[in-house]
């Protein structure tokens, strides 16, 4: 890999054999922790592979269990996130039949093989129309923040996830370090699964952050480092602060949280601090002053309406309104649109690529200087406030109340 950069993913044309079998040996444990939970005692001794079904053998005689093992079922689909899970009994065997997925359009670790040269802090996005890989070149200074915009089902938080996961397959963290806030909401638990994982990137500053409290610690943190960095004019290495449901965050923390994104959107680019944000409604009044100039790069997936796609999008013939959804994506870069499939990773291509990263990553150095720049880890645990309880945020050197609300 050119520059110095770390490659995770092989181009081997045993790659995908690799995957293939990652995904049988993690399903294989599933299946066993989920019997071993319910006293099932059985192990997997073997199966085959078809192109919609994969089918594993059970080992042990449980033809007594034959009633408790149907009831598993629905559990175990669940375990596997697979379409369905059905049980046989043949000729004294019995056997699970797990329905695979259907093929994503476009998967991650089929794409990065094509692109070796990769220039670094370079986000892969997907594949456009004409089979080109879109991409989006974070150290251009003309790209600087992003805006992925959507409806429910368009696939914002998967292109997050994937944004995050191209960048920290392709740069060293002494190149790149990651940032994520993603605000509980009532309906949050399906963004929850997609990007829990990412905590495990050895690129994370921190664990995801979840609630406001934690969100108004980071960009206090983000917000002091850009001073520090402007002041000792240094830019490496870069962090990526990646927030989905940014509009959700900002009707949280109100003018505080406001206040300290359009700061870190206005001069964080600068010093090496980038932003991308997920919303679902870009046109509520908190964005309208952000959108205007500070976000160059729109990914805009399916929306509502076309008042909404136009707001999300900056103009208004994106047709944003009629893409299809599920990683469907229009990107606009000034007077450039393209439209492109976004690029999919699943929990075993995922968990294939952390498994590799912290393999391969540098032993942890015995001693760390000593520093005066903020940390993202003070003393005292952060908790969040009690309810109708004041807490601080620091903006410019001056405290700002602002109202806790959460529990």
């Amino acid at each position: 890999m050119a520059n110095g950069q770390n490659n995770y993913v092989s181009d081997s044309q045993g790659e995908q054999e690799k995957r293939l079998q990652h995904q049988l040996t993690m399903q294989s444990q599933q299946i066993e922790r989920v019997l071993s939970h319910h006293q099932l005692s059985a192990r997997i001794a073997g199966g085959a592979v078809q192109s919609r079904v994969v089918r594993f053998d059970l080992s042990a005689p449980l033809l007594q269990g034959w009633d408790r093992l149907r009831d598993l079922t629905q559990e175990l689909k669940i375990a596997l996130k697979v379409p369905d899970v059905r049980v046989s009994r043949e000729d004294g065997q019995l056997r699970l039949h797990i329905t695979r997925p259907e093929e994503p359009p476009v998967t991650l670790l089929d794409l990065l093989p094509m692109l070796p040269d990769l220039l670094p802090l370079t986000a892969t996005l997907g594949l456009a129309e004409n089979g080109s890989p879109v991409l989006l070149d974070l150290a251009n200074p003309d790209v600087t923040h992003a805006l992925l915009a959507g409806g429910a089902d368009a696939g914002k938080t998967m292109l997050l996830r994937t944004l995050a996961v191209s960048l920290a397959l392709k740069n060293r963290q002494s190149q790149l370090q990651l940032l994520l806030i993603d605000p509980e909401t009532a309906d949050s638990h399906n963004s929850y699964t997609l990007l829990e994982p990412l905590t495990y990137l050895p690129h994370m500053l921190t664990g995801i952050s979840y609630r406001l409290a934690e969100a108004v610690e980071i960009l206090g943190f983000l917000h002091n480092e850009m001073k520090y960095r402007r002041q000792q004019q240094v830019a490496m290495p870069m962090i990526v602060l990646l927030i989905d449901k940014a509009d959700h965050l900002m009707a949280l923390g109100g003018e505080p949280v406001t206040l300290a994104l359009t700061a870190l959107l206005q001069h964080g680019a600068d010093v090496g601090i980038h932003l991308v944000m997920s919303v679902r409604r870009p046109e509520t009044a908190v964005l309208k002053n952000l959108l205007r100039a500070n976000l160059p790069v729109r990914l805009v997936g399916q929306m509502d309406n076309a008042q909404e796609a136009a707001a999300a999008a900056g103009r208004l013939d994106t047709q944003a309104e009629y893409l299809l959804g599920q990683g469907d994506f229009v990107a606009v870069v000034g007077n450039d649109m393209t439209h492109f499939q976004a690029a999919y990773i699943d929990d075993y291509d995922l968990h294939l690529c952390l498994d590799e990263m912290h393999r391969k990553r540098p032993l942890p150095l015995l001693a760390q200087p000593i520093t005066m720049r903020p940390s993202l880890f003070p003393e005292d645990k952060l908790t969040a406030p009690e309810r109708g309880q004041p807490q601080l945020f620091y903006f410019d050197g001056q405290a700002i109340a602002m109202v806790g609300d959460e529990t």
